[in-house]
């Protein structure tokens, strides 16, 4: 058996034991999950008018997760250069595989070869080493969450405004709004890792204060991300420009249901059950209005015990 073979049995295991956690059987687990990604293609395509691109949304959230930085460090120390490489290729393109079924059911050719290009970006720009100068950054000493993130994720910012550039070249706003909530995705993505317990100790504020300073830098600093798609979108596509501000408020909304799951579980890292309710939400943003109270009363319930 192969060194790839023994990794990717490792993940098939894992996965199980995840299944069994929940509660489920692991054959009927797998079936329900396949029945369900079914049922939620279908419905993206034919009840909504950007399910293509909603469905890129969701593969792409999937593969941020291969791509946690402690994770690929890890496997960057185990792995030789090339075996990792070969790792995080198979495991973008295993992960998007399912889509690409579908899309080619669909007959979404661009859709197919966007998708494959996202997965072997994300795969090849965590396989490079780190480049030893620091990147500045239109952040100030204020939550670390941005500074960090922003640094690590510069070639997805990078790529989003590439596409932004290209939708109003082609004059293709589907593409141009993708564009925009990648850079939210990728804002989200900054708070899927709690920091240090100590960290939100040494706080001088209780907890509403605390959460309050944290979206609100969440806010302003996610602001200045995306202020320059929005403002390309608006001046090449005018007659857009309520949905345009529209998708803006609801990457708002994203971003604040991110940080309170992040706190839900605190100082752990959020479980199997808060991670699919939180990836529910991507899909149908009308499960909002019950998912952000439900995390706001967790996050404040573990946050006064090390605030208060």
């Amino acid at each position: 058996m192969t060194l790839l073979q023994q990794y990717f049995g490792l993940q098939i295991t894992m996965l199980r034991r995840h299944v069994i956690e929940f509660g489920l059987n692991p054959t009927f687990g797998f079936l329900g999950i396949l029945l369900g990604f079914y049922g939620f293609s279908s419905f993206l395509f034919t009840e909504t008018e950007y399910g293509n691109y909603i469905y890129l949304l969701a593969a792409l959230s999937i593969i941020l997760q291969f791509s946690e930085p402690k994770r690929n460090d890890f496997l960057r120390f185990t792995f030789q250069k090339l075996e990792y490489c070969k790792i995080r290729i198979l495991e973008n393109l295993i992960t998007v595989t399912p889509f690409i079924i579908f899309l080619t059911w669909q007959k979404d050719l661009f859709s197919i070869l966007l998708l494959i290009m996202i997965s072997l970006f994300f795969a090849l720009s965590n396989s490079t080493k780190e480049i030893s100068i620091t990147i500045p950054t239109p952040f100030y000493k204020k939550p670390f969450e941005f500074i960090v993130g922003f640094r690590k994720s510069i070639l997805g910012f990078i790529l989003s405004y590439f596409l932004t550039i290209i939708s109003c070249i082609y004059l293709n706003f589907n593409l141009g709004i993708f564009s925009l909530v990648l850079i939210f995705l990728l804002c989200i993505s900054f708070y899927v890792e709690p920091e240090n317990e100590f960290y939100v100790w040494v706080h001088k504020l209780k907890v509403k204060g605390f959460l309050f300073d944290k979206i609100f830098t969440a806010y302003i600093f996610s602001t200045l991300i995306s202020i320059p798609t929005v403002i390309l979108l608006l001046i090449f596509f005018k007659t857009n420009i309520k949905i345009v501000l529209g998708f803006q408020v609801l990457g708002y909304f994203y971003l604040l249901t991110a940080i309170l799951a992040k706190y839900s579980n605190f100082p752990r890292k959020m479980n199997l059950p808060q991670s699919l309710l939180l990836a529910a939400c991507l899909p149908m943003p009308f499960l909002l209005i019950a998912v952000i109270p439900f995390f706001y009363i967790q996050s404040y319930k573990r946050l006064k015990v090390i605030l208060e």
